[in-house]
């Protein structure tokens, strides 16, 4: 499956929180889940919201008994914690390794901004309390959240990113923000007629650090799911939405006979094949026309990155001729989760379930024990 975060109205962590808490269908069990990270003195509270007459979900995010208003996520104050007081908070949380990981990924983006605008070290920016609190909580729930759907490309559209000013901590400042504004570089953005600010820097960065690739449109083939999620700012030109898609893109079978490149060179092909972001690529052996051995190298790709992987199979091999087909796909649904550290792939389906250990955490158990790989996959299971 993958997700589309569609940021027509920008972007912020509540906002995406809410829209991909949107996709589960017990909204009480995602609100527990979120609550159970046991961020300190958080509380996460899901509630239905509509703008412009569009029914959407929202997240209000209440710290301490306090709620940052509308357009906060402004972060650098003259007082408050430094980054490595972030991490050790993220470090307590009741969340994966993973999701951990990614969100210390985001706020160091976050923290690298705000030191570039202020010419500070990173580890010399301080983080005002509530405001560090409030984006840990976003960014630890959008980083669960997508762990828990486990995607396996997101794209996103280009960020609206309003207009006018915004008040931060060091006075009005326009649109987008210092910190959004470095943030942002390299990502597809925009200015609109809207005098608001629609990203903010926390949902700069988690836009930057999850989305894989960036199109003003996605081509949904089948299984679409939609999340709606509602800001609380009311506007008079646009409702305030943004929308996540979880879909099954429709694949694309591309190969071609090859009897004129050494084994190497065909490896090597495959290698690029799927570093360029294959759903899969392999060869077969076959017999061409008077007996001549040769090679049949397939690839699996979506649909909308058929054209993409044609350029690649001519750039990388010598073939003259690629064939296509759109094969039928019975897939099942599948999760990733952690179990004292190790990633255990759950699918499920058509009446049937299986667990599978990642093989990169049976290898690197192998590799620190020294053990063979069957040893430390027996360990594992054992251990679980």
């Amino acid at each position: 499956m993958n997700l589309y975060l569609e940021c027509n109205m920008g972007a912020s962590g509540d906002m995406l929180t809410a829209a991909l808490a949107d996709l589960f269908e017990n909204k009480t069990g995602i609100e527990n889940e979120l609550n159970s990270l046991n961020i300190p003195d958080t509380v996460f509270k899901l509630e239905k919201r509509s703008s412009c007459g569009i029914g959407a979900l929202g997240v209000s995010v209440i710290i301490d008994g306090k709620e940052e208003e509308p357009g906060g996520g402004h972060y650098s104050h003259h007082h408050g914690r430094h980054l490595e007081d972030v991490f050790e908070i993220i470090d307590k949380i009741n969340a994966p390794s993973k999701v951990k990981e990614d969100a210390k990924a985001v706020y160091k983006i976050i923290a690298e901004a705000e030191a570039q605008v202020h010419g500070k070290e990173v580890g010399e920016v301080h983080f005002h309390e509530l405001g560090m609190l409030d984006a840990i909580a976003d960014v630890t729930a959008v980083a669960y959240l997508v762990n828990r759907l486990a995607p396996e490309k997101i794209i996103a559209s280009p960020i609206n990113l309003g207009n006018g000013t915004v008040k931060c901590a060091h006075g009005i400042m326009p649109v987008p923000a210092p910190a959004t504004e470095k943030i942002i570089n390299g990502v597809p953005c925009y200015k609109s007629d809207i005098q608001s600010e629609l990203c903010t820097p926390t949902g700069a960065a988690l836009i930057k650090y999850f989305a894989n690739d960036f199109s003003s449109s996605a081509r949904f083939d089948k299984n679409v799911k939609t999340g709606v999620s509602a800001g609380k700012k009311e506007f008079d030109s646009a409702p305030n939405i943004l929308r996540a898609y979880l879909y099954e893109s429709e694949v694309v079978e591309l190969s071609c006979n090859v009897d004129d490149m050494t084994g190497e060179e065909i490896g090597f092909a495959v290698q690029v094949l799927m570093n360029a972001g294959a759903r899969d690529a392999f060869t077969t052996p076959v017999f061409m026309k008077k007996g001549r051995p040769a090679y049949m190298l397939t690839v699996l790709c979506e649909s909308g990155e058929r054209e993409r992987f044609v350029r690649l199979l001519f750039r990388h091999t010598s073939t003259i001729g690629i064939r296509e087909y759109t094969p039928s796909r019975y897939t099942l649904k599948r999760e990733i989760r952690e179990d004292a550290g190790v990633h255990i792939k759950r699918s499920e389906g058509y009446g049937e379930e299986k667990e599978k250990i990642e093989f990169e955490d049976i290898k690197d158990l192998a590799i620190k024990e020294n053990i063979s790989i069957f040893e430390a996959r027996k360990r594992i299971k054992e251990a679980d």
